[in-house]
């Protein structure tokens, strides 16, 4: 990954972790041809060296960062020092332009890196997985009518902190009409007989998040929510079957935004396809309009198409899906068959 005479500074945290197992949110590492290095205060000490094995630690005492950076870089005959230009606020990049090497924007390196899973990434991703949609499944369980939004949110959290979940990543509870934002957060509202449920849920296990999201209908729904929800189902079982190494992730979006379309429905997508994930909720590969992104075998993405129509409500269908050598399999897997809950 580097040359002889090059450095790697790593500031951004998913990063640090993803290099050397490293979860506090502090310290910087430097990786040479020659060593790796993490660079700490004393606070740090104990973790790093329980947590980062193939790393030397060094303490940040009287010795400024700039300036122990210098001597590492220096004895290791760095002559190029590689940054993360996304990452590197700029009152840290002035200091480093005071140093007496090059430096070289790391255009992603490490990101594009994590876009491709290891065995074991692949293995804590599907736990994850697997903790979020049993999570689901298990509030759903319990679930009344006239259940506010908030409470059913709160169930899904518990669950999955029951099942091993380290964190929650994120939820999202919209019924009715508040099922047209995308990006809506569960609030008192009571979730009532007519209408459709959109629940997306993500949370994190040893590291790694995990996505899904389903659409439930609370009784019977009238026939426009109905379509609504046949043609994100179509659309995103679509865009699923696309998935295999070599493919343009552009043209995944493209065909699935044009399915939609021809349903009559092409402005209310108001988003892209989907993403990875992995030790980031939102990482490479990015599937939208704008994005050329080769699929290769190892990746995680989502596939998650939506209708949102202000005023009447809205549907969402998503997975985590992984690229195999030759096709996909799916690492979420609750069914997406049209469902009517809390009848019971």
């Amino acid at each position: 990954m580097l040359r002889e005479n090059q450095g790697l500074l790593v500031v951004k945290k998913e990063n640090k972790f993803y290099l050397s197992n490293f979860t506090g949110s502090g310290g910087y590492l430097l990786i040479t041809s020659k060593k790796k290095y993490i660079l700490i205060e004393g606070k740090y000490k104990k973790q790093a060296q329980e947590q980062c094995k193939e790393f030397s630690i060094v303490v940040l005492k009287d010795k400024n960062f700039v300036q122990c950076l210098r001597e590492i870089c220096e004895n290791n005959g760095v002559e190029e020092l590689i940054f993360e230009e996304n990452t590197v606020v700029y009152s840290l990049y002035k200091e480093l332009q005071k140093l007496p090497f090059k430096l070289v924007e790391s255009k992603n390196l490490v990101e594009n890196q994590r876009a491709i899973k290891r065995y074991d990434e692949i293995e804590i991703i599907k736990k994850s997985c697997d903790i979020a949609q049993k999570s689901i499944e298990r509030a759903l369980d319990e679930f009344e009518i006239n259940m506010s939004e908030k409470d059913l949110a709160d169930n899904i959290e518990r669950n999955a902190k029951k099942l091993g979940a380290e964190k929650i990543d994120f939820i999202i509870v919209v019924s009715g009409e508040r099922g047209a934002l995308p990006h809506g957060r569960p609030i008192d509202k009571k979730i009532e007989l007519g209408e459709l449920l959109t629940i997306d849920f993500g949370c994190i296990y040893n590291g790694y998040h995990s996505d899904i999201t389903r659409t439930y209908s609370i009784g019977e729904v009238n026939f426009k929510l109905k379509e609504i929800y046949d043609v994100v189902k179509e659309a995103q079982q679509l865009g699923v079957s696309m998935v295999k190494p070599g493919i343009n992730t552009k043209e995944i979006d493209r065909v699935v935004r044009e399915y939609i379309k021809s349903a009559g429905f092409g402005e209310y997508f108001v988003h892209g396809l989907g993403h990875g994930i992995g030790v980031e909720g939102h990482e490479k590969p990015l599937l939208n309009e704008c994005e050329n992104n080769i699929l290769k075998a190892g990746m995680v993405l989502t596939i998650e198409p939506g209708i949102y129509i202000p005023e009447l409500g809205g549907a969402r269908i998503e997975d985590t899906v992984l690229v195999t050598n030759d096709s996909y399999e799916l690492l979420t897997t609750i069914s997406k068959e049209f469902k009517e809950i809390g009848l019971c």
